[in-house]
């Protein structure tokens, strides 16, 4: 066989013994007899291995016949070396076998004689040492004397995740970083725990139920110099960032002397009545926010609640894994926002003033006099602002209490 044909003949193999997502040490030993039957070399060995981890890889047949009909044999022959033929196994041999144009008797042939060339391989193993092929009865190698007892009690090796499909699951492979101890220690704690084989590395791969990204970051904060590390969201793998954008915040929220408070914005005296100060929507002068919407009279604003709504929305995007919002609550804020306003400062509103003249802004012309003089004031008004507190006040408690939140003192987050 040409080096091409030799890989894709043993990334066949391969491919075929890995279908059923673990390796038993009966097959690793078998895998390794076929390579020597065929003279392969570590580095096409290791080719043949890459090949057949590609994602889109499939058995193919080599150039020359008599090699296909020896391939089929040996899929045979390493699969059944553990003394079970799974349904994956058997699902990917019977693909090859079909490319073959083989009638059923030939194939039961062959598969006959692979089982009685894998029985003796199923109750040998290979010396850790010299590789040859011991009893499983054997205390030492007949080759080298090395110690074989221990080796006979390997485990099958996994070779695939079986990730979940709700929840959250974290999967990263060993490393050298000092913290790794406690990243090990942080996984095996977690409600679902697997541990898989993958190029010669192990991988680890530790999983939450859905609503329990809070459980995660103990694990999330010890993998901060983990290279090798991925995210997955109801099945689905996630950027990194993206799932964990929040943890700075959430850092900083946790050395805070009232950890409630900061997420409301009340240790900055930038309130805001969302629960979460990273939205940009607090209820100060300066918010843009108070903007969006259109006058309806030279002194009657309407709120554009959708797009209020939006920008809401759009901000949580980026944060909607933090555990520490709270959802209802946004909720019910927006719909206790007022859709309109009337400025006055009994009802506790002014204009938003503004010299130049931005789009949707009406005039404003204000006379007053003082000792006897009379001063004009003129300006454009693009939206208004609050002229204190006390309208956020009434929307928050309103909140708190349809929501049933008790944790949350209004009085100390609005002034």
């Amino acid at each position: 066989m040409t080096t091409t044909d030799l890989v894709q003949y043993l990334a066949n193999v391969i491919h075929v013994v890995r279908a059923d997502r673990e390796l038993s040490a009966a097959e690793v030993a078998a895998l390794g007899a076929v390579a020597a039957d065929v003279s392969a070399t570590k580095k096409e060995s290791k080719d043949a291995e890459r090949l057949a981890g590609e994602p889109e890889f499939h058995v193919r047949p080599t150039e020359r016949y008599s090699d296909q009909i020896r391939n089929l044999e040996d899929m045979y022959f390493v699969a059944l070396s553990d003394g079970a033929l799974g349904e994956a196994e058997k699902s990917s041999i019977a693909a090859f076998a079909a490319q073959l144009s083989l009638a059923e008797d030939q194939i039961d042939r062959i598969a006959s004689y692979a089982q009685m060339r894998a029985t003796p391989q199923a109750a040998t193993i290979a010396c850790s040492k010299c590789g040859a092929q011991c009893p499983t009865s054997a205390k030492f190698c007949p080759q080298c004397a090395s110690p074989v007892q221990a080796q006979t009690q390997v485990p099958s090796t996994r070779l695939e995740f079986d990730h979940p499909k709700s929840g959250a699951a974290i999967e990263f492979a060993e490393s050298t970083v000092a913290t790794f101890d406690s990243v090990l220690q942080a996984a095996k704690a977690s409600p679902s725990y697997q541990e898989i084989e993958r190029n010669k590395k192990r991988w680890f791969l530790a999983a939450w139920p859905s609503g329990k990204i809070a459980d995660t970051l103990q694990l999330v904060a010890n993998l901060k110099g983990v290279r090798n590390r991925k995210v997955y969201v109801d099945g689905a793998e996630r950027p990194w960032d993206e799932v964990f954008g929040f943890l700075w915040c959430s850092n900083q929220r946790e050395a805070a002397y009232r950890p409630v408070e900061y997420c409301f914005g009340a240790d900055e005296k930038r309130p805001n009545l969302w629960g979460c100060k990273q939205l940009g929507m607090d209820w100060v002068q300066w918010a843009d926010w108070f903007t969006y919407g259109k006058w309806l009279g030279q002194d009657t604003f309407q709120f554009d609640k959708d797009r209020v709504a939006h920008e809401v929305e759009t901000h949580f995007h980026k944060l909607r894994f933090c555990p520490h919002i709270r959802h209802d609550l946004v909720q019910v804020v927006l719909a206790l926002l007022p859709d309109r306003v009337r400025v006055s400062e009994r009802e506790g509103w002014k204009y938003r003033e503004n010299y130049q003249q931005p789009p949707n802004s009406i005039k404003v012309v204000q006379k007053t006099s003082e000792g006897g003089s009379t001063f004009t004031h003129e300006f454009f008004a693009d939206g208004v602002v609050p002229t204190g507190f006390e309208v956020a006040k009434t929307i928050l408690r309103r909140a708190l209490s349809q929501c049933g939140i008790t944790d949350v003192d209004v009085r100390t987050i609005l002034p």
